[in-house]
């Protein structure tokens, strides 16, 4: 396993902590996953797939052997299946530290949809994680104990722009297009759920810690739904100036694990133009924060029009 003396040294000893990563059976997901499992947390791959939750595990714990990991189904294409697991969630563990919101898509067929009739990029990787913690909130968000809610955003948000919900909703707007803005509009939720003001859905936030985390440019199978050749060039590109799939996750396992992190902070890598190199804490873009009261409580009353 690498960089096994620099987690020693700048992640805190989680022994004890329980830490739930969405998309844990590949890339950033995965490897942050063994990371934080090295440091002694108790890791819960969230995942769609069970089988593949299964092998990862396997192979964490023969990286890990004295990690301890739990696995759940975790689908974040729909409403519904977002419902059944906040469900199994709360039956399963009283309480979870920290929650890394890590799986999303990039590059889908364009005119996929979600069953509630968003693009799939926008409605996966944004309206599906608002809705989750819409749902989970309640639990998460207990008095006894403090949660850390980590969003995983994109170096790409850093040039996209949002003026209202339906820059989200627009199928027309190419897949890159899509992409940005929906990691800019996780931005603006992280932003919220930082400063606690008061939101549609999220009214109180008294226990609840935000830290917005971006992974600089990383060879991942995140474009896995591109046609093979598609997924060689694109990631034969992005190799050339970024890193690893393995330093990328770095930055996930930073934003969860490092000791005195204050609430509200940006992590991702610290080489030229934050495309690669170790995490260490950024300054936020002042568009993550500019107009998305008006966005987020937007994106707020349409979740509930399209619950009815």
């Amino acid at each position: 396993m690498k960089y096994t003396a620099w987690l020693t040294k700048h992640i805190a000893d989680l022994t004890g902590q329980t830490i739930l990563v969405t998309g844990a059976n590949s890339g950033l997901g995965f490897y942050a996953s063994m990371q934080l499992a090295f440091r002694g947390a108790h890791i819960i791959l969230a995942c769609r797939d069970l089988g593949k939750a299964e092998t990862a595990k396997a192979l964490i714990l023969k990286a890990v052997p004295q990690a301890k990991l739990s696995v759940i189904t975790y689908d974040q294409s729909s409403f519904a299946t977002i419902d059944t697991f906040v469900q199994e969630v709360k039956e399963k563990f009283t309480h979870i530290d920290t929650v890394l919101l890590n799986a999303g898509i990039i590059f889908p067929k364009k005119e996929l949809l979600t069953k509630e009739g968003f693009p799939l990029t926008t409605g996966v990787n944004f309206f599906n994680v608002y809705y989750l913690l819409r749902q989970w909130i309640g639990y998460l968000d207990q008095k006894q104990k403090r949660v850390k809610v980590v969003f995983v955003g994109s170096f790409s948000s850093h040039k996209a722009r949002l003026k209202s919900v339906d820059d989200l909703l627009n199928p027309k707007l190419s897949l890159m297009e899509q992409y940005a803005k929906s990691k800019l509009a996780l931005a603006m939720l992280a932003h919220h759920f930082h400063l606690n003001l008061n939101m549609y859905d999220f009214p109180v936030l008294d226990h609840t810690q935000s830290i917005l985390v971006h992974p600089g440019l990383a060879s991942t199978n995140i474009v896995r739904f591109l046609p093979l050749w598609g997924q060689k060039l694109i990631n034969g590109l992005i190799s050339i100036f970024s890193h690893s799939g393995v330093m990328g996750a770095l930055s996930l396992t930073y934003a969860c694990g490092a000791p005195y992190l204050m609430n509200g902070s940006y992590i991702g890598p610290s080489g030229p133009f934050q495309a690669s190199g170790f995490p260490k804490v950024l300054e936020k873009k002042k568009h993550f924060s500019i107009g998305s009261a008006k966005v987020i409580h937007s994106v707020g009353l349409h979740i509930k029009k399209v619950l009815g």
